[in-house]
């Protein structure tokens, strides 16, 4: 009963925040940056992490993660050229580099917490890039 509690409430949250990522990926333009391509890649890669949890799927869940790998590359190198501003608290380009490169070990901690199939730990994984998302936003987007 109480890993379905935890499942729910995890599931309720990270539908909200796809919610907002869906609406916005809606609304922009094909060619963006290269941030926002990564955005759009983690939100469907996080749509099928919240279908794989509700469906204990461990198996269906790396395989997004990724795209969501490559656009990384993408944005790596577009940071280097500096071509990337930052929508609010762009002189912090230092901080946001560390966070993403700390969410993007958690990403590989989620990838092998499936492959060994071990749900609750891609439950504790998922909170934590969950909350990674949010601190990241607060900090850098409007």
């Amino acid at each position: 009963m109480k890993k379905w509690i935890v499942s729910a409430a995890v599931s309720m949250a990270l539908s909200a925040v796809v919610a907002v990522h869906a609406e916005e990926a809606k609304n922009a333009p094909a060619a963006d940056n290269p941030v926002k391509v990564e955005m759009r890649l983690l939100n469907d890669a996080f749509k099928n992490l919240l279908d794989s949890l509700i469906l204990n799927n461990p198996g269906a869940i790396e395989e997004p993660f990724h795209e969501v790998h490559r656009a990384k590359a993408n944005t790596e190198k577009a940071l280097e050229k500096g071509e990337i501003k930052l929508p609010k608290n762009s002189n912090k380009m230092k901080e946001f580099i560390h966070m993403d490169e700390q969410f993007h070990g958690k990403l590989e901690a989620l990838i092998e917490a499936s492959r060994k199939g071990d749900m609750k730990a891609v439950q504790d994984v998922t909170h934590k890039l969950l909350n990674g998302c949010v601190q990241c936003h607060n900090k850098f987007r409007n």
